[in-house]
């Protein structure tokens, strides 16, 4: 039922400000309660004002594509009903065109939005496609290039179509269908993948509540006047991408600034950053650290730019970075914290213009509330902690997730805490006394060395000072005996020549716990990441452990073999396989004994 003929508009600058917002519901805040109701009513306020802009290399200066609101609300109007015709489960694997935005909410408008990765490779994206039981895939022709139909290996998808090549021609054909959807805004209409860096990514059953209530407060907390530009950067099958960047953009009747079809991991983009800003008028922006780490690296004129709210998320900002991103262009970077199973953003800096709590996640949004909590580890609240003092982080409000597709994995999420359903977020931290939240780090990569819990970010933070480093990351090497051993991995400036040893030193100066300090620094061209640009930890967690095992066959055999190591991390313990060659006989029984002595499980193979 439409309410209003627009969202209300909110600047969030004061606690005094969120008051304000939570004396009514979330629902009275936006004009409907379903995604393309308030499609519909963007669209209606300014037909013809660009929605989604696409720019593409050579010439970034002039749009590859501009989709209208009265185009938009067309398209997925359309696409809802020939995904209605073709059953209710569709997956859509694409790019950054318009069609995985305008595709995503018709999906959802008629049933079911499955947003994948476009790099999936075939053997997972066949184990997504059965598990949500998928009757349509909608992908390019260039990502289905050489691949095989997965019509062969999931036996409910029927449908494949490509943009650029037969879907736009599908859709047409539909133009004279009824257009009759379900309007309930608490019905599951998306299945999202969790970001997938801590283990096999979760499907999050989603709902257009959820999805309308955080892309209203992700508006009031990174700008909603109507005549903002929000640069889209940030993948569509994550809900940074596809919630916090374009279905805020629409619900405020914004225009949205598509960086190319591969955005921020695109280098182009990156580098003429600035200048793109420049042009279009770029207000708004969400990244992740490793994302404003580049951009600072790749320097350039910000003379001229109006982009007023620069957030990040993903991972943990750097103090020094935020510091020399600001000093450098004028600009401060304000963190910003969530998590699908919340459908995204819950917690950032409010922008009062003055310098942010650097180093903290900011505070709760709209209708949401972040507690550090004592668990029992059966779903249960012992107590809630003092300021200061760091527990798990919980949190509570509209938008916490019924669950996963797979229910059975639903006990790990919630917990129940003040009479309601809260989520479990999986990280450690404090909330201080104005209710800033201060994350510690996810409880899985939490360092233990000897019963000793390490927090990787006082590593990181460390290395991060040091002039030469881009990029760090610290994790656990097993260690026998030690249970585990921090390690760092770090990303060089460019042009920058510091060694390891170098580095090492730097922490044994600048780590303050002792227990902390690396016995290890390892110097990588570049640091691996996830494809929506965290830092990809269990990467590292597995080259860690192959370098543990390899130096210990090293030892063992006195030279360095042409052996394999395979790491099998999707379990509750590590699986390592060591593959000898027949040279290795001799001290094969040996090594089987020294792995023993481990936490993973372990096998050696000769021959």
């Amino acid at each position: 039922m439409n309410r209003r003929s627009e969202p209300v508009r909110r600047r969030l600058t004061s606690l005094a400000d969120v008051a304000a917002v939570e004396s009514c519901p979330p629902e009275d805040l936006r004009p409907a309660d379903t995604i393309l109701g308030c499609l519909s009513a963007a669209a209606a306020l300014d037909p013809e004002k660009p929605a989604i802009v696409l720019v593409e290399p050579p010439d970034f200066l002039a749009p590859a594509r501009i989709v209208t609101y009265r185009e938009l609300v067309r398209e997925v109007e359309l696409s809802a009903r020939l995904f209605r015709a073709c059953g209710g489960v569709i997956a859509l694997m694409l790019p950054m065109v318009p069609e995985g935005l305008t595709a995503l909410w018709g999906a959802a408008t008629s049933g079911v939005a499955v947003p994948l990765n476009p790099f999936l490779e075939p053997a997972s994206l066949h184990r997504i496609l059965n598990e949500v039981g998928a009757t349509t895939l909608v992908t390019t022709p260039e990502i289905a290039e050489g691949k095989e139909d997965p019509r062969d290996h999931v036996p409910s998808l029927r449908h494949v179509f490509h943009v650029g090549d037969d879907f736009a021609a599908a859709v047409r054909a539909h133009e004279d269908d009824v257009q009759v959807f379900d309007p309930d805004p608490d019905r599951m209409v998306m299945a999202m993948p969790t970001g997938g860096t801590t283990g096999t990514p979760k499907l999050v059953r989603m709902t257009q509540r959820g999805q309308l209530t955080v892309a209203w407060n992700v508006g009031a907390l990174m700008g909603s006047e109507r005549a903002g530009v929000v640069g889209h950067g940030m993948p569509n099958f994550h809900c940074g991408g596809s919630l916090s960047l374009g279905l805020r953009a629409m619900l405020f009747g914004q225009t949205l600034l598509t960086l190319t079809t591969a955005g921020f991991r695109s280098r182009e983009v990156v580098a003429s950053f600035w200048d793109i800003a420049r042009h279009y008028r770029i207000t708004s922006l969400l990244a992740t650290p490793t994302t404003a780490r580049a951009i600072l690296d790749a320097g350039g004129d910000a003379e001229g730019h109006c982009l007023a709210d620069f957030h990040v998320g993903g991972s943990q900002l750097p103090v020094a970075l935020a510091t020399e991103f600001h000093d450098r262009f004028g600009v401060w970077l304000r963190e910003n914290w969530g998590m699908t199973e919340l459908h995204g953003t819950i917690t950032g800096h409010y922008n009062d213009g003055t310098r942010p709590r650097i180093g903290s996640a900011g505070r709760a949004l709209p209708h949401f509330r972040v507690r550090a909590v004592e668990l029992d580890g059966a779903g249960g609240v012992v107590r809630e902690c003092a300021p200061g003092e760091r527990g798990a982080l919980v949190i509570g409000g509209p938008s916490v997730t019924d669950g996963y597709l797979d229910s059975a994995q639903d006990a790990a999420l919630h917990v129940r805490y003040e009479g309601t359903r809260w989520a479990d977020t999986g990280d450690l931290g404090t909330v201080d006394e104005d209710g800033y939240v201060w994350i510690s780090g996810r409880a899985k990569d939490l360092i233990i060395r000897g019963g000793h819990n390490i927090d990787p970010g006082q590593i990181e933070e460390a290395l991060s000072r040091h002039p030469d480093v881009s990029m760090a990351a610290a994790v656990g090497r097993p260690a026998a005996g030690k249970g585990e051993v921090p390690v760092a991995y770090v990303e060089l400036k460019n042009g920058a020549a510091a060694r390891p040893e170098a580095l090492l030193a730097f922490c044994r100066a600048h780590v303050q716990e002792r227990a902390a300090v690396p016995v290890e620094v390892v110097v990588l061209e570049r640091l691996p990441v996830t494809p929506v640009g965290k830092v990809a930890k269990p990467a590292l967690r597995r080259d860690a452990l192959r370098r543990e095992i390899r130096a210990l066959v090293a030892e063992l055999s006195g030279r360095e073999h042409d052996h394999g190591v395979h790491v099998e991390d999707s379990g509750p313990r590590p699986r390592v396989i060591v593959s000898l060659p027949e040279g290795g006989r001799g001290f094969a029984d040996l090594l089987s004994s020294r792995l023993a002595a481990y936490e993973f499980l372990s096998e050696v193979r000769v021959g």
